[in-house]
């Protein structure tokens, strides 16, 4: 009897566990669905809260990247950052926060401008365990009246075991590109289709 009270319980335990390994945690997610439509969006910079600046160039290439899987026209960030230039210099590249939504207008042509913030973005490894955490808020200003139209955030946290250094190196290293496609992608659901799929 203890036994088949135990074999009812096993698979609640092994999800619990399963569920610590692993934990992805939605917060303040905003979606106003009477926005203007925006067709063209560029998005600038990051603005990275961290002191991991590779990441920040990671997060920007990727939420380009979802950005015309979801129908937008692509705006290279090198073009963005080359009509920025003469306004704000090299150094800034034009950050988030320092960039008003009018100015990509006049310069790129954009309807809407994409604010991204890396909060965390955290790497670390043990002699077994190497957990990874990432945290991302993404808001979208139009370039008219540059109020925010759609704003999200996610973040998400990754427990990678092994039992050598190189090994967890390496399982850090895929954990993170994993980890930084996934919160992308959770920030990125919420936002419309562009043009390309509007129905």
């Amino acid at each position: 009897m203890k036994i088949c009270k135990f074999s009812l319980y096993l698979p609640v335990i092994v999800t619990l566990i399963i569920a610590g390994c692993s934990s992805q945690s939605p917060y303040n997610m905003k979606n106003d669905n009477d926005q203007n439509a925006a067709n063209i969006i560029a998005v600038l910079a990051v603005d990275n809260k961290t002191v991991d600046s590779e990441a920040s160039v990671i997060l920007r290439n990727k939420v380009i990247d979802e950005l015309y899987f979801k129908g937008y026209t692509k705006v290279s960030p090198e073009f963005i950052d080359k009509k920025l230039e003469p306004l704000y210099g090299k150094k800034s590249k034009g950050s988030a926060g320092t960039v008003a939504p009018q100015v990509l207008k006049e310069l790129v042509g954009a309807d809407a401008v994409m604010y991204c913030t890396l909060i965390r973005s955290k790497r670390s490894v043990g002699w077994f365990y190497a957990p990874v955490s990432i945290a991302v808020r993404c808001e979208l200003r139009g370039t008219q009246t540059g109020e925010v139209s759609w704003s999200a955030e996610y973040k998400s946290t990754s427990r990678n075991f092994d039992i050598t250094s190189n090994r967890m190196e390496i399982k850090s290293r895929a954990a993170f590109e994993e980890l930084m496609a996934e919160v992308v992608n959770k920030v990125m659901e919420t936002l419309p289709d562009g043009p390309k799929l509007r129905g």
